[in-house]
């Protein structure tokens, strides 16, 4: 990767937010680092230096054994310890920038402890509090650098996490280095506070990470935040679309206009929905999709602190001294100094390589490096004792440095990161914890021996991740680097024997390969945008795109059957459906005056509203009207009142800046909605853009493509898709409506579609099954969809866009008098064909089922 490559596209403000949070990863170097060169001054030991007093209170040193000094220098790990594993749920909670300035809190005030300390016990509880700081930082700074930083470059700058904490180790070095006599070495402890200090203002001026405002339903805000950080020529579209189905829509148009009076329970159900979608430590350990993560990111935490990186960092002026006597310290700032570089050589190679490489270069190099260094220790070889030093430090910077902190934000998704980062950081602290109180004695008794060990574990840990730990680099999220089929928040379906049972596999069910599979999402892993006859299929995953509708392709079937005259419809009740992660979708019951069936509207977003269900109705009380469905905003318990009248005053609400609803398009003549514009401030028309009206899916009933797995159609693979689709405010930002008709097997019922199945296996296609049944091909009727998109307030001229293969669904969803306007079509390519057979439904029935499509039924899409 070139320098321009990855440096392309940044801002000033991003170079600051990232120098400013990464001070966090810094004072955790520094700290880690602070007791090194001045370990004899402070205990003492140095014969020129009496234990005179340094100040009215201090004394120049305190005498301490080898026991205390461990217990000062472990209480800094203990530390780390309680602030990773709170640090998570503090920032699920509060934030990153929040936990983050709560942060400097301890890195302000735990060096004036150490720094002012008269005694052990004093020292130690300065260590501590440092320590706290430390373990919190490294949990969330680099969450939130991967959460700030370009898709492209988020290798780069998440090795910036472990450059940073070199810097600190080398500050703390050089401070070591001329600070080491007298009482001065309290200069070097109370340097850590003006970082702290310096990183509290600095946090001042930073924003929240635009991916966690999108988890708390602010969408809006998170890409006007991640405009400051990316520029405003930047293009933000594609990279907003990664947050998905985890960045909720704000709370909708009608609750910030309505519910003035009463904002308190539905402003706060947002939030509330995303820390129930939250997992906790033990429910990761607990999720099928999460626990393989869990394991493999505490392996990859354990193997950077058991490769023996601290044992030259928090001893190696000791380690050294016996090999080049009084330039030991000189050697120890070398070192250093030559991880920082390395590390900032080598961050570029995190992208460039894959994370995976690089961590099992790392281990080679360092496995290599231990042999070395043990045998120069067990020799008297000072020339090869340094050089095997020098590699295995250089080997440290070039993967385990900085990639187990990237991999702990990019194995798992965004509910489990938090409680990941806790799990992960945990285990690299106690790992820390036991390395630095057992490694002087390992070396007092075995000497260059106990790096033979170091060695073992280095070629143990890389056995592990080459067969355990997937490739993370170019995958834009957990489900494509586990190489699963990616959920839709609000639709978990694990493995369990009910829902395996429901939503199993759709794919050959009688494949014996695949029998025990875990069911796949029932959302397809991407969309890709349509194709129209003569155009070929992308095999890559992009935002979905529309395309102008076209209804002039002829075909040799049937126009679909149009009504006369509209049915009359009438929406009974609507649900509200909540998800487990925070979706929500709004389930319509219809009836009508043509069948007896109930039709079925399944909503996406707050906008769309039934106008039958708000309608009064005789005799009804508040609590009727709340039953069935017609209220404003959300439920609660003790609410009184469904505020459906104020629907009706929108317009007179006073309000600095009221927004834009449905309403506000609504021709009061007629009740249908009003040509394609909007009004701005002045009142002056402005054109709709068609990404920005609401998407539709006509969706006719399949129990065997949606309930029994079948492989025969992509019936169910559609439905999942559209679901999916609507559920997400960046792709669908006006919302959406699957309206889901009746209609088994197009329009024959379902025992006569499994008579075709059966002509079908005696060599007939879909098409001519039914002809052979006396069926139409075809016998669906729309004007049961073109009523219920009118009373969903989605006629009229500002049009929808369609989401369909089928041409003729397009010229009869539009109703014998225009009601509705399809202004654009939206296709959808089979997820097989997509993937190139990695994922989708895969079948002979299928292909066949999808060639007759284009073939006879003149579907737009093309044929591989």
């Amino acid at each position: 990767m070139s320098p321009r490559s990855w440096t392309s596209g940044l801002t000033g403000y991003f170079v600051y937010i990232l120098l400013v949070a990464t001070l966090g990863p810094l004072l955790f170097g520094f700290h880690l680092g602070e007791l090194n060169a001045p370990e004899d001054i402070i205990r003492c030991k140095v014969k020129a230096y009496k234990p005179a007093t340094a100040g009215p209170n201090l004394p120049q040193c305190i005498e301490m054994t080898p026991t205390e000094w461990g217990v000062v220098g472990s209480m800094y790990t203990l530390g780390g310890l309680l602030g990773a594993l709170s640090a998570g749920p503090v920032a699920s909670r509060y934030g990153r920038l929040r936990t983050m300035q709560l942060t400097t809190i301890f890195f302000t005030i735990g060096p004036v402890f150490e720094a002012l300390s008269p005694s052990i016990a004093v020292m130690a509880f300065g260590r501590l509090l440092s320590g706290v700081g430390a373990g919190a930082a490294v949990v969330i700074v680099p969450l939130y650098i991967s959460e700030i930083s370009p898709p492209a470059q988020r290798g780069f700058f998440g090795a910036f996490t472990q450059i940073m904490c070199n810097v600190g180790i080398l500050i703390a070095q050089i401070l070591g280095y001329f600070l080491s006599h007298d009482s001065a070495w309290r200069l070097i402890l109370a340097a850590g506070g003006l970082i702290g200090i310096a990183q509290a203002l600095g946090l001042l001026l930073s924003v929240e990470s635009p991916k966690y405002i999108a988890q708390q339903g602010n969408v809006s805000l998170a890409k006007k935040t991640l405009r400051k950080i990316r520029g405003e020529s930047a293009d933000i579209d594609s990279e907003a679309s990664e947050w998905g189905a985890a960045g909720a829509e704000d709370i909708n148009e009608e609750e910030q206009t309505l519910l003035t009076n009463e904002d308190g329970p539905a402003q706060a159900t947002a939030k509330q929905s995303d820390q129930e979608g939250k997992l906790s430590i033990l429910q990761v350990f607990r999720h099928p999709d999460y626990k393989s993560a869990a394991i493999a990111v505490i392996m990859v935490m354990l193997a950077q602190q058991f490769s023996g990186i601290n044992s030259i960092v928090m001893y190696g002026v000791s380690l050294l001294a016996g090999l080049l006597e009084s330039n030991s310290a000189l050697l120890n700032l070398a070192v250093s100094a030559l991880n920082i570089v390395v590390t900032a050589g080598g961050a570029p190679l995190v992208d460039k390589l894959g994370r995976k490489t690089c961590l099992l270069n790392s281990l080679a190099g360092m496995g290599i490096s231990s042999l070395l260094l043990a045998i120069g220790i067990i020799k008297s070889i000072p020339v090869l004792s340094a050089v095997a030093v020098l590699l295995f430090v250089a080997s440290f910077g070039l993967g385990l440095g900085p990639v187990p902190f990237i991999l702990a934000s990019e194995l798992v998704g965004s509910d489990a990161a938090d409680a990941t980062q806790s799990i992960a950081l945990a285990a690299n602290w106690i790992a820390t914890f036991i390395v630095a109180q057992f490694f002087p004695l390992a070396s007092a008794k075995l000497h260059g021996k106990v790096y033979f060990i170091f060695a073992a574990l280095s070629a143990f840990f890389f056995a592990f991740i080459s067969w355990y730990v997937p490739e993370t680099k170019g995958k834009k999220n957990a489900d494509e680097v586990w190489g699963r089929e990616r959920r839709l928040d609000g639709f978990d379906f694990s493995n369990s024997d009910e829902e395996l049972g429901k939503h199993a596999i759709r794919n050959n069910a009688v494949n014996s390969a695949h029998r025990h599979d875990p069911p796949p999402s029932i959302i397809s892993p991407a969309f890709t945008p349509p194709a129209t006859p003569g155009t070929s299929t992308p095999s890559h995953p992009r935002p979905p795109r529309s395309i102008p509708v076209d209804t002039s392709a002829s075909t040799n079937t049937p126009r679909p059957e149009l009504l006369e005259k509209l049915p009359q419809v009438d929406c009974e009740v609507r649900a509200r459906i909540p998800t487990t992660t925070g979706h929500e979708m709004w389930l319509h019951v219809y009836r009508n005056s043509v069948d007896t069936k109930e039709h079925l509207a399944i909503v996406f977003g707050g906008q769309i509203r039934s106008r039958s269900l708000d309608a009064e109705r005789p005799g009804e009380t508040e609590l009727d009207r709340m039953t069935r469905g017609a209220y404003v905003g959300r439920l609660y318990p003790g609410r009184t009142s469904s505020r459906v009248e104020q629907l009706k005053r929108a317009e007179g609400i006073p309000s600095k800046r009221k927004p834009e609803t449905l309403s506000d398009h609504v021709d009061k003549s007629n009740g249908h909605l009003s040509p394609s514009s909007a009004s701005s401030e002045n009142g002056d028309a402005q054109p709709i853009s068609p990404s920005d009206l609401p998407l539709v899916r006509i969706h006719s009933e399949c129990y065997t493509g949606e309930t029994v797995w079948s492989a025969r159609c992509d019936c169910g693979e559609q439905l999942d898709e559209a679901a999916r689709l609507m559920a997400d405010p960046i792709l669908s930002p006006s919302g959406g409506a699957i309206i889901y008709l009746r209609q088994e097997g197009r329009g024959i019922g379902l025992g006569e579609k499994l008579k075709a199945y059966n002509l079908q296996d005696l060599g007939n296609d879909t098409y001519e099954a039914n002809i052979l049944l006396r069926h139409p091909a075809d016998a669906r009727s729309y004007g049961l969809a073109t009523a219920m998109l009118m009373d969903l307030g989605l006629g009229g001229d500002r049009g929808i866009r369609l989401l369909t293969n089928n041409p003729d669904k397009v010229h009869a969803v539009e109703g014998p008098g225009r009601e509705v306007v399809v202004r654009e079509r939206v296709a959808m390519v089979p997820i097989a064909w997509k993937t190139g057979g990695e994922k989708g439904i895969k079948s002979e029935e299928v292909e066949k089922y999808l060639s007759t499509k284009i073939e006879k039924f003149k579907h737009m899409l093309d044929q591989k």
